[in-house]
């Protein structure tokens, strides 16, 4: 079964069928002292009216969810009855009212929710927190097929959702916020040191690509000493590249450091005086390339994969807050940047709108399965805690006004009859 039964619902319920035995009880008095004093008819005609309304207000409640007294009256259980075709309405209801594309981008529009989550993660402390509980709750939500479905959402969105999104301004404030980031080169040295590994474990491989010569194949004595000066040269040359990349890995302010943020810079520039043609044509392959979609699935299975095996070692390691400092500094300058921020959540709200446009019978047929899913009973009390207590309010009110509908009736036949 589902969730245990509202409090409020047992006090409305209780309520209602209070009122209708103080009715009945009433009546008793009334019919009992009829003939003793004007005033019991008066009070005869409000309980007995009043009873009326509370027992047929019960009947129409109780027909809703199950059969009054366990009688099989037609009509009545209907939600028991009706169960697939509620489920169905309910979902095709819900996708034509919340979720039409018109909808979906007048809410995003009125709601903001990209510069709530900047507000939110401009404070460090406060994103550090948020991730500490991703990291504690992920291993449990994202396991093997969780993992592999959201990596299939991910690369099935990107298509969509890339072409939407103002490239050149997202990577400028990515960039702008990472390089304002005190923890830039701690994130930026385990990088440097696998690239040095990477180039050292192929040593063989960089060295015949350099020794590779374009001196015609018949001067073989030629073809030979340019071969071997490459070599050489090559050698030194990946031992001196290893050597500095480890050196810089291990060092935060040897000078690489310095080359590498010069030319993040300089293309955050780029992006800011208006030439974005270079990142418009790559955010076009993305779009049109199928075989990299799938490649981003791959990445972002890895991806998650290794965020999953490091989880719990990740916050000892510093790197958690290093990650959290560059995510508030990137929140900042979005925050910062009104006119960006403006286009990003327009961006945003067309790309959820055409979401829900594209894939909106897909949540309709999710809503309408997960309520073929149910059990009767177990849809009759999800309902009822629900809106169980605004229908007993109905009991109360059909007593009430039953009462006052009873004496309104008494006082007109005392006026035409008498």
């Amino acid at each position: 079964m589902s969730d245990l039964p509202n409090p409020t619902l047992l006090k409305m319920r209780r309520l209602a069928t209070g009122l209708l035995v103080v009715m009945a009880c009433l009546y008793v008095l009334a019919r009992t002292l009829e003939g003793s004093g004007a005033f019991w008819p008066w009070l005869r005609a409000f309980s007995e009216a009043a009873m009326v309304g509370a027992l047929a207000d019960w009947f129409a409640v109780t027909a809703l969810f199950r059969h009054p007294l366990g009688l099989p009256i037609p009509h009545t259980a209907v939600v028991r009855r009706e169960k697939e075709r509620i489920g169905a309405a309910v979902a095709s209801f819900l996708r034509k009212s919340f979720l039409t594309p018109k909808e979906v981008n007048r809410h995003w529009l009125e709601w903001r929710p990209v510069e709530r989550i900047a507000t939110l993660l401009s404070d460090p402390r406060h994103v550090e927190d948020r991730l500490r509980w991703f990291l504690a709750r992920a291993p449990k939500f994202l396991g093997p097929s969780g993992r592999a479905t959201l990596s299939r959402l991910l690369g099935s969105g990107i298509r969509h959702g890339v072409g939407t999104v103002p490239m050149a301004r997202l990577v400028t404030i990515l960039l702008r916020g990472f390089l304002k980031s005190p923890g830039r080169r701690g994130l930026i040295a385990p990088i440097i040191g696998r690239l040095g590994k990477s180039v050292a474990d192929n040593r063989e491989w960089v060295m015949d690509e350099a020794s590779k010569s374009t001196t015609p194949k018949r001067l073989k004595v030629m073809d030979f000493l340019s071969k071997a000066a490459a070599s050489a040269v090559s050698g030194k040359a990946v031992e001196k590249f290893t050597a500095e990349m480890e050196a810089a890995s291990r060092d935060e302010n040897h000078p690489l450091y310095e080359k590498i943020e010069d030319a993040l810079r300089e293309t955050a520039g780029e992006l800011e005086a208006g030439k974005i043609e270079k990142w418009e044509i790559i955010k076009s392959r993305v779009i049109d390339d199928p075989e990299l979609v799938e490649t981003v699935e791959e990445v972002a299975d890895q991806a998650l994969r290794l965020i999953l095996e490091s989880a719990g070692t990740f916050g000892e390691s510093g790197s958690l807050t290093k990650w959290s400092e560059v995510l508030s500094n990137a929140a900042i300058g979005l925050s910062e940047d009104k006119e960006r921020l403006d286009e990003i959540e327009k961006r945003a709200g067309e790309f959820a709108s055409d979401f829900f446009g594209q894939y909106g019978a897909n949540v309709e047929k999710l809503i309408n399965r997960t309520v073929d899913r149910w059990e009767a009973d177990e849809l009759i009390e999800r309902i009822e805690n629900q809106v169980g207590a605004d229908l007993q309010f109905i009991r109360v009110n059909g007593t009430l006004i039953g009462g006052l509908v009873g004496l309104l009736l008494h006082g007109v036949g005392l006026l035409i009859w008498h």
